[in-house]
């Protein structure tokens, strides 16, 4: 059956074309700078409600003539509504020959949105604790983490006093020498006089990089066990320790241990050669490392353990003249390979502080770099005058040097299978729990005096 003509205004009528479907004659939604003009006002409102309500895409056919496109749009496959208003039927005088077709833009749902967005992590601008004063493992860290696994760890280790933090503050790129502020905070002049420890238990920092900085507080320190004299109402460890100093000698080789295990890289900040009590403790920290475990969620020791072993590099900080003479740096690296040369820490090849001195044949040149001291400010009357031949490149190249050295080392695996940054924190936490109860340590510690 043909459709009914459709009438004019002026009382003229003519026949529509017969389609395939019913079409269905809309009018633009009205402008909102014209709301007065009729011809742009929709006839009906459930069609402009209709169209408001879903977004369109509106594609012109290619056999359109362009005379008066702005005049009505027919849509073809909607629903029937109503033709008897007379602006609607103003709106469709000449258009049987005019025809656009309507491509309905998919609408996607609340829930979908909220799953196409990426979830993105907040930056840090401050250190958090990963381990407290009390050695109780802390989750502060894991909002900053996420699920991507191209991540870097680095930790760093030394004596009360010889700059490790200064030392993390120059890796995270965060401090120079002009600057006064420094990411991890050192030790100020105040706790140097009554010889206080600034860094208590490990505090961690993520770069935008993804670089996670370990900042642990020193070992066999003095002021550590005066603060376990006075603030334990026990004896650490319980009765398993004899004695305060072996419960601190204790507590350090954990943690010395704990970075063996989660770390990429660490540092032994020393700021003078050779503290050997201090190399016999990173020694003793490598025995007693737990064994990486095959599988991340379950710690118990396998028949074929696979061992994972960090990279280990020497920083001499406050380095004087004397100690950047290729003799003093030959001797320095001849001395550390000697005392591990049976460790199976990777502690060669990756960083070097640019002296040229001799090596061995039998060994590679040792992870060793020389940190000078801050320079002071220059005086206003001396700038005509030669500056004075320092023995080194100064501390503003020798900290770039640093930290582009230790950014490119390489890394390897910390298990048998690729960890994401979140799988790392839950793995370090149990590596934590690991080594607070292993028997290991309680066995050493019955070989002590």
């Amino acid at each position: 059956m043909m459709p009914p003509p459709i009438k004019i205004k002026d009382g003229s009528e003519f026949d529509s074309p017969t389609p395939k479907t019913p079409l269905v004659i809309l009018a633009k939604p009205p402008d909102k700078n014209k709301v007065n003009q009729s011809s742009n006002v929709l006839a009906s409102p459930n069609i402009q409600t209709e169209l408001l309500r879903s977004p369109t895409v509106v594609q012109k056919a290619s056999s359109v003539t362009p005379e008066i496109e702005d005049s009505a749009i027919i849509v073809q496959g909607a629903a029937s509504t109503s033709k008897d208003s007379d602006s609607f039927s103003d709106l469709v005088k000449n258009v049987a020959h005019r025809v656009f077709h309507v491509q309905q833009k998919p609408v996607t749902t609340q829930s979908e949105s909220n799953d196409q967005k990426q979830v993105t992590t907040p930056d840090m601008s401050y250190p958090v604790k990963l381990v407290d004063e009390s050695l109780q493992w802390c989750d502060n860290a894991l909002e900053y983490l996420h699920d991507g696994t191209d991540f870097y760890v680095i930790g760093v280790i030394g004596l009360q006093g010889v700059g490790k933090s200064t030392i993390m503050s120059i890796i995270s790129g965060n401090y120079s020498e002009k600057s006064k502020w420094q990411l991890f905070k050192p030790q100020t002049n105040d706790l140097k006089e009554i010889g206080e420890h600034c860094t208590t238990g490990i505090d961690i920092y993520v770069t935008n990089q993804r670089v996670i900085l370990l900042d642990t507080q020193p070992v066999i320190s003095a002021s550590v066990m005066d603060h376990m004299i006075q603030y334990e109402k026990k004896p650490p460890g319980g009765p398993d320790y004899h004695s305060v100093e072996n419960a601190l000698l204790m507590q350090s080789l954990q943690q010395v241990a704990f970075l063996m295990a989660v770390c990429h890289t660490i540092i032994s900040v020393q700021d003078w050669f050779i503290d050997l009590n201090y190399l016999r403790i990173i020694l003793s920290a490598e025995m007693l490392k737990p064994t990486t475990p095959l599988n991340i969620h379950d710690l118990s020791l396998p028949d074929e353990p696979a061992e994972y072993y960090p990279h280990l590099v020497f920083v001499q900080n406050h380095s004087q003249r004397e100690d950047f003479y290729p003799d003093s740096v030959a001797t320095m690296q001849e001395t550390l390979h000697h005392v591990f040369k049976k460790s199976k820490l990777k502690y060669s090849g990756c960083v070097s502080c640019g002296t040229h001195s001799h090596v061995p044949k039998d060994h590679d040149r040792v992870n060793l770099f020389l940190m000078c001291d801050k320079e002071p400010p220059e005086f206003d009357g001396g700038k005509d005058q030669f500056p004075e031949y320092k023995g080194h490149p100064g501390y503003q190249y020798l900290a770039e040097s640093l930290g582009q050295q230790v950014l490119s080392m390489p890394r390897s695996l910390l298990t048998n299978s690729p960890l994401s940054e979140k799988n790392w924190f839950h793995y370090s936490a149990r590596i934590w729990e690991t080594v607070k109860k292993s028997t290991l340590f309680l066995e050493y510690n019955r070989l002590l005096p």
